[in-house]
């Protein structure tokens, strides 16, 4: 296998990994608006996160395992939150809030990244380059 095809395989399976942890992330919010577009029928977030997963994968091959890793990072606060959440202190400082900081740059990073991954992939570059 070329690192090429192995590269788009990775940049598929992390699409599909993103679309369907957005899914989720959609189902369990709560949020009233959502629930009303997104959950008209049984199962139709699953379906759509399906359908997305694979048009993104046809119809946004350059940049792709960029885009679905940003994805990614975007997500991680979210989850990261329900675990650090109870064990945040009312006052002071704890090591939590170290990861709960690093957490947010991973969410902004991500939220650039998913409209300039050319930028980020120059900057990997560059980083990568400079050792």
């Amino acid at each position: 296998m070329t690192r090429e095809k192995i590269k788009r395989v990775l940049a598929a399976v992390l699409t599909v990994i993103a679309w369907f942890w957005t899914a989720y992330e959609c189902d369990t919010i709560g949020i009233d608006v959502f629930d009303m577009l997104l959950k008209r029928f049984p199962g139709q977030l699953w379906i759509m996160a399906g359908v997305l997963s694979y048009l993104t994968v046809i119809w946004m091959p350059q940049n792709l395992l960029t885009r679905a890793l940003m994805g990614i990072f975007m997500l991680i606060p979210a989850e990261l939150f329900k675990f650090t959440r109870p064990i945040l202190p009312e006052s002071g400082f704890a090591p939590v809030q170290i990861v709960v900081a690093i957490a947010y740059v991973l969410a902004i990073i991500g939220m650039y990244g998913m409209f300039y991954p050319w930028r980020i992939e120059k900057a990997v570059k560059w980083l990568c380059a400079r050792r």
